[in-house]
């Protein structure tokens, strides 16, 4: 019997069980990934062979992204899925832009505003915020939403669209990088290891680049670029797995707990997604008229 599975079909049916695990997830993971990992918890960007630290190819994306958008001192920006706050104090201190951001992870905000009043960062804050629903952000108040590897834990990739196309000023830009799959359906084997893949990572689904450009046209974006940048974020799971594995078990377990030892041992399914092509990553630019 064949198996399909369509890419763009949620396989995790509860909306609230997956919000509760993702912030579950991150609050566990945060503290032990930030000593493993750094300050960012997304990709680097890596070309030509340049002989980079994490945290520098890391900083590299984060600026390769900046250069397709016009950010100003006191530019408004809503960092959704802000993680650690790594891309909202980068953001705040490079451009003296004024930031928000929001992530449902408790710890992260806490580390995240920690580490604000540590660099003695005033123009950015963080808060606990659903990113499908964004209550507290009324119509046309951001110069820009930023979405940096976050959309692909999101339970309804079409709903943030809509929130961010509303909070968004006329003429407001949205970037959007995320994990996306390389096919519109996967059959028998290949569809055995896409939902494998969601399931490590409490990831509902993984639209294609193609499907993820039609979703932002529906809500009325107007699509300026599509990058695929898989090439160049792929060498960072070769490098996240070399760093986990020069940890121990008991050192692991000490850090994030069981979910965290999960995660470092996960680490490698994504690396070979990556390089079987199976993964890509989509970068998107797109404005509201």
């Amino acid at each position: 019997m064949t198996v399909k599975i369509k890419t763009h079909d949620s396989i995790m049916r509860d909306r609230n069980k997956i919000t509760r695990t993702i912030s579950h997830f991150w609050d566990q993971i945060s503290e032990g990934w930030r000593e493993i990992w750094g300050p960012h918890i997304h990709h680097g960007y890596y070309e030509y062979d340049q002989p980079l630290t994490p945290l520098e190819a890391q900083e590299k994306l984060i600026e390769k992204l900046t250069a397709h958008l016009s950010i100003h001192s006191h530019s408004t920006i809503l960092d959704v899925g802000c993680g650690m706050g790594g891309s909202s104090l980068h953001l705040a201190k490079r451009f003296n832009a004024i930031v928000t951001g929001i992530t449902l992870s408790p710890k992260q905000v806490a580390i995240a505003t920690q580490q604000a009043k540590a660099e003695n960062i005033h123009n950015v804050n963080f808060k606990i915020e659903d990113a499908l629903f964004l209550k507290s952000f009324a119509d046309n108040s951001f110069d820009i939403v930023w979405s940096l590897e976050s959309c692909e834990q999101f339970y309804n990739k079409a709903l943030f669209l809509q929130e961010a196309f509303r909070v968004l000023k006329p003429g407001g830009k949205l970037m959007l990088a995320t994990w996306c799959s390389s096919a519109e359906e996967y059959l028998d084997k290949e569809a055995d290891q896409y939902k494998k893949l969601c399931f490590a990572f409490d990831v509902p689904y993984m639209p294609t680049i193609n499907h993820y450009q039609g979703l932002l046209v529906q809500q009325g974006f107007k699509v300026e670029q599509t990058l695929d940048w898989s090439s160049h974020v792929a060498k960072s799971w070769d490098i996240g797995v070399s760093l986990v594995s020069a940890y121990s078990f008991l050192r692991l377990l000490r850090l994030s707990g069981w979910r965290g030892f999960r995660f470092a041992r996960q680490i490698k399914m994504m690396r070979d997604a990556f390089h079987q092509k199976r993964v890509k990553y989509g970068v998107f630019f797109a404005a509201k008229p």
